[in-house]
């Protein structure tokens, strides 16, 4: 027996027994966008069309089809039907629909005038937001670029580099991004999660390809294995993967490499040659690929096959010995990182148990993680650094915040003028929602003009951005749609942010109390305004005082005595060909047969180069040290005139001279020159105690021949490393050339002509020894130069912003001051009076500051072994400035106004 339907079922719910209805929400979705007049026969065709699916289809089918059709027939010209056919309220002096077309050409009108009214105003916000939209913008797309590193590789997630932890004990001594060439295969054979793994062999400069009768240089060239294409998406232009890299002397060119050589991409097959003194190598093209991408860490002109190191540079298969090239494994999908770190700390202690390394541990690090958080001693770049990276965005949005601040102040400011207007609205039936979207609509015309003008900035700044910031030739800003979509997310948060509150503010004014004039009394928004304005100077006060800290510490570090003399120093680098001792010889005696030249040297690497120049050792102690310690010693060979060339001191016993014998083979006169970072780790006490120690070095017995004084081979941003210097009469890397002063031109036409005399074949390439120093300060110089420009840009806005406070709050109290002045006040008297609320806001600006500054700075300096003291002027210079900026931007206002004639300030209302 069938059971009466409960009361309390809605209509709808066909559990009673019932026929299926259709879903009653879709039914009132439609009748309210639906015109009235079409209503009945929509849903009468839509419940028949239902009950016919409900047959045919079922009920689950027929409900979700139901919904289509309704959403469907929600189309825009059934909305804006529906809000122009809105009947008119019984109420005549109701209002229409605020989003209804006639409102919103109402708020467009009413925009554009207050636009032209109060121009002023207008500019100062354009400015502003312009400016803070403008360096947001060029900040994010620097910031993106930073952080797109491999990100171009679709196996980046799955990528690892290893690298090699230096141990002294428990302590990690050092870390080395570069590894010995069996790690890679054995780390395949013996881990699950590699399924594959490439070495990368780097070359460095003085790589010298031959082609016919010409010589030229390869900055960028590794030696591989033929897994390198696939680990890192190079596909092949030109040639085929099939036995690619199997077989020595094989050789892959970028496209641009192959248009410089031979003029086209046609080169499979074709030869060049590796020019080398003991013997050239002839290197067989089999393709062409890609460049390298401008945001990843491993670039490359060419590469040649790995098999190519082991048949013509002496490298062996399994070589424990020397730690000198990049290991990449490529992990299996989806594997844990936390597993295969474990993984890998076992495969270390494996290594170590074999005494395969001693004192060592292997580390894994994502590829996607090397450009800015690796620093390790031997990267084949220049990183970059997260912090500076986060910290610079951090800056570019509180310029941004600013210029929001900037915005809110002087439109809420601005409301007292409008509150008659607010008034009048309300009493002839405008609703809330109808001024609020009036005010939020001037806002979003306001940001869609500063939009536009902040494209226009990036445009104009484009390219010094891209030469301040360091971006590569390849950085693009408009050709990115990121640029696009970061402008719209701008303009949207820059309108809500800056246009929601004053829309509140100026809505809640009540139309008795604006009509009856008390709101000239009311203290609504005040304190909000206030706190922006002590916010904002906060800012500008912390900005300033960091710029100052940064200027400070770049220029103390350029003043550190290096412990070197690098003036009128030329150094060339080594030809290249199988050049005789008599060539190398004659080259030097025709050098100092020159009037200018003072001194010639020959070593491995010069001061200012990259630490990655010398080689490393661990495990060098004195012969009769009772505990062995395994610190990570620099060693470099360097002849018997580069220690007084280079002016470096000499604190006890004797240099180089033609006497000292050269090379481990003689185990009973091999003789060391050490700096004091290397006596401090062998716990000798002075330089005199140090003379005549022996030490043992990789087997060979050798003694301490002089002591010279810590230098800085790095700029003082570092701290001192251990040097330990060899004797090498060769010139097998650099020549310093030492002149006597004059014309820097004449001195490298007479070194360019004495070289070419003697190495006829070789490319001359050369570089002035202050310069290359100077550029390890050039990541300095541009941190300076892109934080300084923010701060500046932080100033103008806030200064912008002082300046439409003072200016609205003068032009309020005009005819205050007029009858204060015919009552006996003195200009000083209305000064003060104008200018103590802005000065309370500085000083307030400036116990907030400080202290946060001061926390900000020591972190900062933390970074540098070498830093300036902190001094009470550093943070009082820069608040001064403030105080005085903050007078500068009123200053004009007030002393006009104070200075004006009263009865014309009487006659101002």
């Amino acid at each position: 027996m069938a059971q009466p339907p409960h009361p309390l079922l809605p209509p709808n719910d066909h559990s009673s027994g019932g026929a299926p209805l259709p879903p009653a929400w879709a039914d009132r979705l439609l009748r309210l966008f639906c015109p009235e007049d079409l209503q009945e026969e929509l849903l009468g065709d839509l419940h028949e069309q239902f009950e016919q699916q409900v047959v045919e289809l079922g009920e689950p089918t027929a409900r979700r089809l139901y919904v289509g059709q309704v959403i469907r027939f929600c189309r825009p010209y059934f909305i804006i039907r529906q809000l122009r056919a809105r009947p008119m309220p019984e109420n005549p002096y109701s209002s229409p629909f605020f989003l209804s077309p006639l409102m919103i050409r109402n708020y467009l009108k009413i925009a554009l005038r207050i636009v032209r009214k109060d121009n002023t105003f207008t500019l100062i916000n354009l400015a502003g937001l312009a400016t803070g939209l403008a360096v947001a913008l060029l900040i994010v797309q620097y910031v993106r670029f930073e952080l797109s590193y491999e990100k171009t590789n679709p196996l980046a997630n799955q990528i690892v580099r290893l690298t090699m932890d230096y141990l002294n004990g428990e302590t990690v001594d050092a870390q080395d991004a570069e590894t010995y060439n069996p790690i890679g295969p054995k780390a395949k054979r013996e881990m699950n999660e590699v399924v594959n793994y490439t070495r990368a062999k780097p070359f460095s400069k003085r790589l010298t390809i031959q082609l016919g009768d010409t010589y030229s240089v390869v900055d960028k060239a590794l030696a591989v294995d033929s897994s390198f294409f696939s680990m890192f998406n190079y596909p092949l232009i030109r040639g085929s993967r099939n036995h690619l890299f199997t077989r020595p002397r094989q050789a892959v060119l970028t496209k641009t490499m192959a248009l410089t050589y031979f003029k086209t991409l046609d080169v499979v097959g074709k030869t060049l040659k590796i020019s080398r003194p003991e013997n050239s190598i002839l290197l067989e093209i089999v393709g062409v690929v890609p460049d390298s991408p401008i945001n990843t860490h491993l670039k490359f002109d060419m590469v040649f096959s790995y098999p190519t190191l082991q048949a013509d540079f002496g490298q062996k298969e399994e070589d424990w010995n020397g730690n000198n090239l990049y290991t990449y494994l490529q992990l299996a999908e989806n594997t844990d990182y936390t597993k295969f770190t474990k993984s890998l700390s076992a495969f270390s202690n494996r290594l170590l148990q074999e005494k395969k390394i001693t004192n060592e541990r292997v580390i894994g690090q994502k590829i996607g993680d090397i450009h800015l958080y690796s620093h390790k001693t031997y990267e084949i770049e220049p990183n970059g650094d997260a912090k500076s990276v986060y910290f610079l965005m951090g800056v570019a949005f509180l310029v941004l915040l600013s210029a929001f601040v900037n915005y809110v102040n002087l439109t809420t400011a601005k409301a007292l003028d409008r509150a008659k207007e607010v008034g009048m609205r309300k009493v002839i039936g405008s609703t809330l929602a109808q001024i609020r979207a009036q005010i939020f609509l001037e806002t979003v015309l306001i940001n869609g003009i500063a939009g536009a003008l902040a494209v226009g900035l990036v445009a104009a700044l484009r390219s010094v951005f891209i030469e301040v910031a360091g971006l590569p030739d390849g950085f693009t800003v408009f050709g990115d749609i990121f640029f696009w979509e970061s402008l719209v997310v701008f303009l949207v948060l820059s309108s809500c942010l800056s246009g929601i509150y004053p829309a509140f503010v100026l809505s809640s004014f009540e139309p008795i109390t604006v009509l009856k004039g008390n709101l000239s009394r009311s203290t609504k928004g005040l304190f909000l305004r206030k706190s922006l304005a002590v916010f904002q100077l906060t800012i500008t006060l912390i900005l300033l005082i960091q710029t100052f800290t940064v200027y400070q510490q770049v220029a103390f570090l350029r003043k550190q005595n290096l412990g070197l003399r690098m003036d009128h120093t030329l150094v060339v680098k080594a030809p290249v060909g199988a050049n005789s001792e008599q060539a190398y010889e004659s080259f030097r005696q025709m050098l100092l047969s020159q009037s200018q030249v003072r001194s010639v040297a020959y070593s491995n690497t010069v001061p200012g180069l990259e630490s990655s120049q010398m080689g490393t050792s661990t495990g060098i102690n004195l012969s009769d040290a009772v505990k062995k310690t395994y610190y990570n010693y620099y060693l470099t060979p360097i002849d018997t005139s580069f220690i007084d060339l280079m002016g470096i001191q000499l604190l006890a016993g004797k240099n180089f001279d033609a006497t000292t014998r050269y090379g481990l083979s003689d185990t009973t006169d091999r003789q060391l020159i050490v700096n004091e970072e290397t006596l401090r780790l062998w716990e000798i006490p002075t330089p005199q105690q140090a003379i005549g120690k022996r030490v043992d070095l990789w087997g060979h017995q050798a003694t301490i021949r002089g002591v010279v004084k810590n230098y800085h081979y790095e700029s003082p941003k570092s701290a001192f490393i251990p040097i330990i210097l060899l004797y090498s009469p060769h010139f097998s890397s650099f020549a310093s050339v030492k002149f006597a002063g004059g014309n820097a031109e004449e001195h490298l036409a007479t070194l360019k002509r004495i070289y070419e005399a003697n190495f006829p074949h070789s490319p001359f390439s050369y570089f002035f020894l202050d310069s290359e120093y100077d550029k390890q300060y050039k990541a300095d110089d541009r941190f300076q130069q892109v934080f300084s420009s923010l701060t500046g840009f932080a100033i103008l806005i806030s200064c912008l912003g002082l300046f439409g406070l003072a200016t609205f709050t003068v032009s309020k109290r005009t005819k205050e001051i007029g009858i204060r002045k015919v009552i006996g006040a003195s200009t000083t008297n209305l000064l003060v009076l104008l200018s103590k609320d802005f000065i309370r806001t500085v000083w307030l600006s400036i116990l907030i500051g400080l202290p946060v500054t001061y926390f900000l700075v020591n972190n900062w300096l933390a970074n540098y072994a070498t830093r300036i003291e902190l001094s009470w002027w550093l943070f009082a210079g820069p608040a001064l400035l403030v105080f005085l900026l903050v007078l500068l931007s009123i200053g004009s206002k007030t002393i006009a106004s104070a200075l004006m004639n009263p009865v014309n300030s009487l006659r101002s209302e």
